[in-house]
């Protein structure tokens, strides 16, 4: 049975279990849904294709083992990992809060036939913590078609998933360079404090010189690698931040009023954040409470869109 929207969707702890599933064959790439736990751990986990995951909503830490060597990560929303063909992590464990996740699978036949035969198949290499507000936006609007039965059609699941793949083999192709010069981005480390300040303080009236000094920088040279990091800016981010956190709380706290969720998300009012609602979704406040589909008329955030 659809859900109305990804925030609706149940957790779980059990980190192979698919919470939906949308297949190629309808798609183009095969799609799933899948758990952030907030306990588990998993061993002996294969990739057999090269697969993308953004994280959707969750945060905490992950220790992953690999020949011998366990890295230490983190996990926040809108995080991105990308695994090569054939990965195996040998140990996975998981602490932090629950949450959900969207992974894209790179089938080689099934981007050769979604290319029509230009591209046979796409090299990844394994990255982990990784921000890219296009490829974000493209996933977690696949993943809301996905949990939501397809309302805009296969056509335009299917265009979401072109656009994916080529803007993850353009950007993330093994023939890429591994990583951007150091001084355009913040490091991985900078871009977790920023997400964690940011998750934190939603409520509160976040600042450009605030984000900076928890870095240490300048707030001119923090916008530009902020920006260089997320691929938007540190405003559009948090605007994004905050009516991530209101729709999830109004399809959660029933009873609570508007107004209450628009001054805990951080909107200066009810109609400043009705006002942003209406133009990143196309739906106000009341109707995110009772379930209608957004996006069915937001051109302002098209995810097909630079």
């Amino acid at each position: 049975m659809p859900y109305s929207s990804l925030h609706d969707l149940p957790t779980s702890n059990v980190p192979r279990e698919v919470l939906a599933h949308c297949a190629a064959s309808t798609a183009g790439l095969e799609v799933s849904v899948m758990p952030i736990p907030s306990h588990a751990e998993l061993r002996d986990d294969l990739h057999p294709n090269a697969r993308i995951f953004v994280a959707q909503q969750g945060f905490g830490r992950r220790w992953y083992s690999r020949g011998g060597v366990t890295r230490s990560l983190r996990t926040a929303p809108r995080m991105i990992e990308i695994y090569e063909k054939g990965l195996v992590f040998d140990r996975e464990v998981w602490e932090g809060d629950a949450g959900r996740c969207v992974a894209v699978e790179f089938h080689d036949h099934d981007v050769e036939a979604l290319t029509q035969g230009r591209l046979k198949s796409v090299a990844l290499q394994t990255r982990h913590e990784l921000f890219d507000d296009r490829v974000s936006r493209l996933a977690l609007e696949i993943g809301e078609e996905t949990v939501r039965g397809l309302p805009n059609g296969r056509l335009y699941v299917q265009g979401l998933c072109v656009a994916l793949l080529g803007v993850v083999s353009a950007r993330y192709g093994a023939q890429v360079p591994d990583a951007p010069p150091r001084e355009r981005r913040l490091s991985p480390q900078h871009e977790y404090r920023v997400v964690e300040l940011i998750q934190g303080q939603l409520g509160s009236k976040l600042s450009l010189s605030s984000m900076a000094a928890e870095v240490g920088l300048s707030a001119p040279h923090f916008a530009r690698l902020f920006k260089g990091s997320f691929g938007t800016t540190p405003h559009a981010f948090v605007e994004a931040q905050r009516i991530d956190a209101a729709v999830a709380a109004l399809r959660r706290e029933h009873s609570t009023p508007i107004a209450a969720i628009a001054a805990a998300c951080g909107f200066s009012s009810q109609s400043h954040m009705t006002e942003l609602m209406r133009r990143r979704l196309g739906l106000t406040p009341s109707a995110v409470r009772r379930g209608a589909s957004a996006r069915a008329g937001a051109p302002s955030i098209h995810p097909f869109e630079e």
